[in-house]
């Protein structure tokens, strides 16, 4: 391994560190500490970010791909970012704007990814892939935010679509990961599938703290946190294999 690969990993996982202790003791006491548990996620969100700018300076063979990915990175700590003023703005109006704004971002990260995987692998991307995934992607997230509604007694309220709409990008780039990971049989796309995977369980965390009526829940925000992070390192770690 390079030491930029190894000095940016540790970085990353140390700012995540900092932010979940700061997240889970003074941002709970008072306003200040929530300010300071949001300027902690945010230099968290650059760690991953850093390794991916890492991963282009020591020269990722696919250079367009790769500023993909850091381009779903960016769009990732934005997201980040406008989901902590939900967290700001609880049961204000101004929470539902913050939301949708964050399921926005998220979902051009997703379309990042995409474009990137495209780019990198385009030849395994074959039409019956995209189909399968799309097909399974449909019913998964129809499940979820239907069924799932009632089995796990989740309120998407006026959010059902939009739930809907992310819930589908998400487990369809979870599944064509999965996909040309398997269609290839190589080991190349195993982290950026790995990332993935986490990023829709931290989300599917997410919607039981959201939707749920659980929005202070230590355990699972801890657990939602750890996933996403996880996932955002293992996607940003990808560049330097591209």
């Amino acid at each position: 391994m390079s030491t930029g690969f190894i000095a940016t990993v540790t970085i990353a996982c140390v700012l995540f560190v900092v932010f979940m202790v700061l997240r889970l003791t003074v941002a709970t006491k008072s306003a200040s500490g929530g300010v300071a548990a949001m300027f902690a996620k945010t230099a968290a969100s650059l760690g991953f970010i850093a390794i991916a700018i890492a991963g282009l300076y020591e020269g990722a063979e696919d250079f367009r791909a790769a500023l993909f990915v850091l381009a779903g990175l960016v769009f990732g700590l934005i997201g980040d970012m406008v989901l902590d003023l939900k967290v700001v703005y609880l049961e204000k109006p101004e929470e539902g704007v913050y939301l949708t704004g964050g399921m926005v971002s998220f979902g051009v990260g997703h379309i990042m990814y995409l474009t990137a995987v495209c780019l990198f692998v385009g030849e395994f991307v074959t039409g019956a892939l995209i189909g399968g995934c799309v097909a399974v992607a449909a019913v998964l997230a129809c499940a979820t935010v239907f069924g799932g509604a009632k089995l796990m007694k989740l309120d998407f309220g006026k959010f059902r679509i939009h739930s809907l709409l992310y819930a589908f990008i998400l487990m369809f780039m979870s599944a064509l990961s999965v996909g040309v990971c398997i269609t290839m049989n190589s080991a190349d796309m195993v982290l950026f599938a790995v990332g993935m995977v986490l990023f829709l369980l931290s989300d599917i965390v997410l919607t039981q703290m959201y939707f749920g009526g659980k929005p202070h829940d230590k355990v699972l925000c801890t657990v939602n946190h750890t996933l996403y992070y996880a996932a955002q390192i293992c996607i940003a770690c990808f560049v330097f294999f591209m």
